[in-house]
């Protein structure tokens, strides 16, 4: 590798405390919980709760280590936020979802973080209205304010929200990190196709224990 290819040489400098952010997309209720939009839309699948002690783990591990973490959540209001386009999409492929059950409105059980994932003091939280954390928000000055080079990107639904925001980051020009066990979605197989696009284009895909090593080596340096 080129010199001026090798702003980070190894892992643990990639995903050093002082340059990197947890990035946790969209645990909320709607698309987690039973009795969630998902759920009643027939796409539940318990994989997205079960990887509920995982990313309170990679929480408290990125907070001890001194990375940030910013929470970003949807707010998917009928009125103003979803176009006819997005409608007209949601219509095809959802089973329903958007158009005519609500999915994650400010103010409602759905709309709220799941099973104590879920921002502390000292946390970051942005709000969304598209699947990727980038469009129309202000995540980028937030990440540039605080000298983040590197995004940790957990959270669901992979090949959704997690990839669209996986692939903007790319484009903003930060490197991402994406741990495999920390991710989920309701089709298995998206979910592996997903990690295969991401990790050949876009992020690394790794394990959680592999950036928990890495923030506890940073944080003992």
């Amino acid at each position: 590798m080129t010199e001026e290819l090798a702003e980070f040489r190894t892992f643990d400098e990639l995903v050093s405390p002082e340059h990197t952010a947890l990035v946790v997309i969209d645990y909320q209720n709607d698309f987690v919980a039973e009795g969630g939009a998902l759920h009643r839309a027939g796409l539940f699948a318990p994989q997205l709760a079960e990887i509920a002690p995982r990313l309170r783990e990679l929480a408290s591990a990125a907070r001890s280590s001194g990375s940030r973490v910013i929470f970003v959540r949807c707010a998917y209001d009928r009125d103003p936020y979803l176009s006819q386009a997005f409608l007209r999409q949601a219509g095809r492929s959802f089973r329903g979802l958007y158009v005519d059950m609500p999915v994650c409105e400010e103010g409602t059980w759905g709309s709220e973080f799941f099973d104590g994932v879920e921002p502390l003091p000292g946390d970051v939280v942005v709000t969304k209205h598209r699947f990727s954390a980038f469009h129309g928000t202000d995540l980028d000055l937030v990440l540039r304010r605080l000298g983040v080079r590197t995004l940790v990107v957990c959270g669901v639904v992979t090949h959704v929200c997690v990839e669209s925001t996986v692939r903007e980051a790319a484009f903003h020009d930060y490197h991402c990190v994406v741990p495999r066990e920390a991710t989920a979605g309701w089709q298995p197989q998206w979910h592996e196709n997903s990690l295969a696009v991401m990790d050949w284009g876009f992020a690394t895909v790794t394990s959680m224990s592999d950036v928990q090593q890495a923030w506890e080596s940073g944080s003992d340096a």
